[in-house]
């Protein structure tokens, strides 16, 4: 925030004084109003995991029925949405601190990819099962999964920095 006031062209003096005023507005918060900040992050992170869950699920008929290229570009279109979705949410909990973004960036990509991979081992035996004979990658979906899942949130981070 500093840097930011003062690009603007913000005296020292002022920035220190709006410094002052948002430590005594966070200092003098309602308990109920900082429980409630605490929740909306855990909140989005069961979003995203279940999000994730849900995802793979919807993902297994696409799966079953569609060629390598199509699986990939739709698991990379769901990883973009739900990665957006989890960024609207966390943009406006300005009192994130960098421990917490470490947390979503590595809880939530790590089990969507194991989540994927579990998925499409399944969705490649009932494959074989059926007698369809393309089968798919589980680490390369989850993959894709995990980068597009990301960008969003580095897309985030990177604009936040500036």
């Amino acid at each position: 925030m500093r840097k930011r006031l003062h690009k603007k062209g913000w005296e020292k003096a002022e920035i220190d004084r709006v410094e002052r005023i948002i430590k005594k507005a966070e200092k003098n918060k309602h308990p109920h109003v900082k429980k409630l900040e605490s929740s909306l992050y855990w909140f989005t992170l069961i979003i995203g995991i279940l999000g994730t869950v849900f995802f793979s699920i919807m993902l297994i008929p696409i799966l079953i029925a569609s060629t390598n290229a199509w699986g990939y570009i739709l698991t990379g279109m769901l990883g973009f949405l739900l990665g957006a979705l989890i960024i609207i949410i966390i943009k406006d909990l300005h009192w994130l601190e960098d421990h917490h973004h470490l947390f979503i960036a590595l809880l939530i990509p790590v089990i969507a990819l194991l989540n994927f991979i579990i998925v499409v081992n399944r969705v490649n035996v009932l494959k074989y099962q059926l007698g369809l004979g393309i089968q798919h990658h589980p680490f390369i979906i989850g993959i894709i999964y995990l980068i597009c899942f990301l960008i969003p949130y580095m897309v985030f981070l990177f604009l936040k920095r500036r």
